[in-house]
């Protein structure tokens, strides 16, 4: 978008304009303006095509102007080139038509630019039209209030507190018009007559009108006002709040914190010729304060033409009534507001998933959103809570929980082959066909939909379908000439062969796809009719994968031998994966072959599936740097104090805020469960303990015991799901050599590794080696 600020640039705007006025003669005076007190203000706006005269040669400065010819003139001070104006005048005329009833028809064009630019409301335009007011002569005050928005400055007059008036018939001006007949007295647009009348009332005189223009373009002109058309531009930008502002001959080094997470997003270098805006003016770097929300605009070689600068971002939360487009209506404080999500909106989706307005979805039914709002009334950056997403999938396995806050566990296998692990909550609403009953074991191999809520990915409700017909597999080959597709089903493990309907719908990663298309080990999941030909096909690679941070790690229970990882993925959502210790996947953790056992909450993860089965596990640590025991523990008023034996046999003490993030057991523990005697983990920034992660809390002496989760024989390892000192449960990986005694607690008989198996009560004597417990001896309770 280009912006004419100059008054000279007018001359180009060639627009039929009359203004119920005829054409005239090429002269640039009139007659009967000679000794008009608004010549020269006249004379300027006729030079720049702003006005006309009559057929008479005649100006008539005293005829009065009809509110839609003020308005048209209003729009035309903006200064937009020809493009840009006929870019909204597309976009807007479906709008201005309905609004004017098909009418007036002249000016669509400047009716369109009043709405994109703020100098009118489609509800306001529909509001004058329907009144008779657009054909009345418009009223002084009425038109304080429009050239002020055309100025820019609508959202400053909206925001003022105080707006004292000095002319004497200041009490006749309406409450709603003081502040902007304020701004246009203080920048010198109106001044008070003979009398230090205002007169609002008044019906402005095309000679009125005229000299307001003058003046008005003049103050943009000499405050290089640009106003800030999203839609209308496609320049790159980076925006943050500011962290740090720094110049070095003339060069500035701006510093940018996220507005949602208030994470650093880096620095950018200004150029000493940067054009900086406040309040869609230009002002200087003296703007460029810490705390204000900044949006630095980049040329097409990605280097900074422009900085648009906020002052103070108004932040508050809100009831989100409704979502359309990209409009949202949100009630605060009593008070019903509409804002709309435009290229430059932040998104946050609950508290992780971040984007621009694409990743909203209005069936996510979001009750909650905390809003920033810069003081041009823009919305800067949004955070929608309390929505709901769908999944759906096949019922693998179900499993009753009898808790006070759970009624069963399931995993589904959703379209993509991925298995994932739901915990149905006590109050979850289920419905099966249709009608509210109880999920059950015979429900397995049923289609399902849950609904989750965005924020904790807790489910609300799960709708189980008895009736239709899923299966899922493997591809093992297509037939194009029979239209038939052949499978190897997941439930059966045996190879399935379905015509395929001529109106089947066939979707490959969501993608609408040919059956021809169909690759060989693709993961498929059909829907059958009543003759089992498939209807809808769903494929996907046979290989996904899901990534995310390890948020818990959970033992089987008995003789169990499997380890359930939940992580949080990046948008935000919880996926449950089980792994079988009896075969593990292949696990790498920072770039070194490794083991499951070894994986911690706050892992960096990949996980690799494959035929609905983990088969790879990639993990970045969370960055512990220091390792020590505790000494002493000493609760402050601000936290912890922490008194520490590093392992390097240094004595340190750090004080630790109560907020910092603590695991245990691969959940998160409170911090005041530490105590004297724990092997601590800690990830340090500076003097500042960021996390803190429990490696050692089981009995600090020579003796561990528990149930056995998986005995590997070819490795000569135990994984004993052990009772620490505390109550707690974790794994510890049990080494036994060749010189440990094995024996049975009951008859004292001596055993081999290969009678110990998983179930099994164990009490292992013996001593820490590393992460590794030595045992000495093993005892079969």
């Amino acid at each position: 978008m280009k912006v004419k600020r100059l008054l000279s640039c007018l001359l180009s705007l060639v627009m039929v304009f009359s203004l119920t006025a005829l054409p005239a003669s090429a002269a640039t005076t009139f007659p009967d303006i000679q000794t008009h007190w608004a010549k020269s203000y006249i004379e300027a706006m006729t030079a720049a095509g702003m006005f006309k005269g009559y057929e008479d040669g005649n100006f008539k400065p005293e005829n009065q102007l009809t509110t839609a010819e003020a308005l048209a003139l209003c729009a035309r001070a903006i200064g937009l080139d020809s493009s840009t104006t006929m870019d909204i005048a597309t976009d807007y005329y479906d709008t201005v038509k309905t609004a004017l009833n098909n009418e007036q028809t002249w000016f669509y064009q400047e009716f369109s630019v009043c709405l994109a630019t703020g100098i009118l409301t489609a509800s306001d335009l529909k509001s004058l039209y329907r009144s008779g007011d657009l054909t009345d002569p418009i009223e002084k005050e009425d038109l304080a209030v429009y050239l002020v928005r055309a100025m820019q400055l609508g959202p400053m007059s909206e925001r003022l507190t105080s707006y004292p008036l000095t002319f004497d018939d200041a009490s006749s001006i309406s409450g709603a018009a003081k502040p902007s007949v304020y701004l246009l007295h203080v920048y010198g647009i109106v001044e008070g007559d003979e009398f230090n009348d205002f007169s609002p009332k008044l019906n402005v005189t095309r000679a009125v009108m005229a000299t307001m223009l003058t003046r008005s373009i003049a103050y943009m002109q000499a405050h290089g006002t640009s106003p800030d058309l999203p839609e209308y531009t496609d320049y790159a930008f980076r925006q943050g709040v500011i962290a740090s502002s720094t110049t070095t001959n003339g060069v500035i080094q701006l510093s940018l914190n996220s507005d949602l997470t208030g994470a650093p997003i880096g620095v950018v270098t200004l150029p000493a010729n940067v054009k900086i805006y406040e309040n869609n003016m230009e002002s200087t770097a003296a703007a460029l304060k810490n705390g204000r929300h900044a949006r630095v605009c980049l040329d097409s070689t990605g280097s900074p033409f422009a900085v648009r600068v906020s002052a103070d971002l108004e932040v508050f939360t809100a009831t989100v009534n409704g979502i359309d487009g990209r409009n949202v209506a949100v009630t605060a404080d009593g008070s019903g507001r509409l804002f709309t999500m435009d290229r430059f909106t932040q998104v946050q989706i609950g508290s992780k998933t971040t984007g621009d307005y694409s990743i909203v979805n209005s069936g996510d039914n979001y009750t909650t959103a905390v809003c920033k709002v810069d003081d041009q009334g823009r919305l800067v950056a949004i955070q929608f809570t309390g929505g709901t997403s769908t999944v759906e999938g096949i019922l693998a396995d179900y499993t009753r929980v009898s808790t006070s806050s759970a009624k069963a566990s399931i995993q589904l296998i959703g379209f993509d082959g991925v298995t994932r692990t739901y915990t149905i909550p006590a109050d979850a609403t289920v419905t099966v066909d249709g009608l509210v009953d109880d999920l059950s074991s015979s429900h397995r191999n049923s289609y399902v939909v849950l609904r989750l809520l965005d924020e904790d990915a807790s489910v609300q409700s799960a709708a189980v379908d008895t009736k239709s017909n899923y299966v899922q597999g493997i591809i093992k080959s297509v037939d194009r000439s029979d239209n038939t597709i052949t499978i190897t089903r997941l439930a059966n493990d045996r190879n399935a062969t379905y015509d395929v309907t001529s109106s089947a719908i066939i979707t490959y990663k969501g993608e609408t796809t040919r059956l021809r298309d169909l690759d060989k080990n693709d993961f498929v999941t059909i829907l059958l009719d009543e003759k089992d030909d498939a209807t809808m096909i769903q494929a996907y690679s046979s290989s996904t994968t899901a990534e995310g941070t390890i948020s818990e790690r959970t033992f089987g229970s008995g003789s169990d031998t499997t380890l359930t990882f939940v992580i949080t993925q990046k948008d935000g959502t919880k996926a449950s994966f089980k792994v079988d210790l009896s075969d593990p996947p292949a696990v790498e953790r920072d770039e070194e072959d490794s083991t499951v056992d070894k994986l911690r909450v706050g892992d960096e993860v990949v996980f690799t599936i494959r035929y609905g089965e983990v088969t790879r596990i990639e993990a970045t640590t969370q960055n512990v740097n220091l390792t020590g025991t505790v000494e002493r523990i000493i609760q402050e008023k601000s936290g912890y104090t922490l008194e520490l034996l590093l392992s390097d046999g240094e004595e340190v003490s750090y004080t630790v805020d109560s907020t910092v993030s603590v695991t245990q057991n691969n959940k998160e523990v409170a911090l005041s469960s530490l105590k004297p005697g724990y092997k601590l983990g800690l990830a340090v920034n500076g003097d500042q303990v960021v996390a803190i992660e429990v490696q050692q809390a089981v009995n600090t002496g020579n003796k561990v015991s528990g149930t056995i989760l998986y005995v590997d024989y070819a490795e000569d390892l135990i994984y004993l799901r052990a009772t620490t000192d505390t109550g707690a449960e974790e794994m510890v990986t049990v080494e036994v050599p060749s010189s440990a005694v094995l024996l049975s607690a009951a008859s004292g008989a001596e055993l081999s590794l290969r009678d110990l198996d998983s179930g099994n009560v164990i009490e292992v004597n013996g001593a820490y080696n590393g992460t590794l417990f030595r045992a000495t001896v093993i005892l079969r309770q």
